[in-house]
């Protein structure tokens, strides 16, 4: 779903840019994982992202539209939400992977 990605988005913001970086929700939402991630390298922090994706449903609804939230679009050919974050490995961005409705509900909410 278009938050979750957004969700995404803010948490690897976070993680490379710290707290004063514009997120797309309130920082305090992320207490919990921004104590999480300082024991993590960015490394590891976007792969723990990544696999909080994997294996999940997809959405039973097709979203349209552009996004209105920071870091988060949908994708082309099967339109789900997508989270990348840009300017960390030079000026390419970095993909945080594709979200259905169900997404991130475990680790992240």
């Amino acid at each position: 779903r278009e938050e979750k990605a957004a969700r995404a988005y803010d948490l690897a913001a976070l993680k490379y840019w710290g707290p004063t970086t514009t997120t797309n929700f309130p920082i305090n939402n992320y207490e919990k994982e921004m104590e999480e991630m300082q024991h993590m390298t960015r490394q590891e922090f976007i792969a723990s992202i990544r696999r909080a994706c994997f294996g999940c449903r997809k959405s039973s609804g097709f979203s349209r539209g552009a996004s209105i939230y920071r870091g988060v679009t949908r994708h082309h050919q099967h339109g789900r939400w997508q989270a990348r974050i840009g300017r960390v490995a030079g000026n390419k961005d970095l993909y945080l992977g594709t979200f259905s409705m169900f997404c991130l509900c475990i680790c992240y909410q």
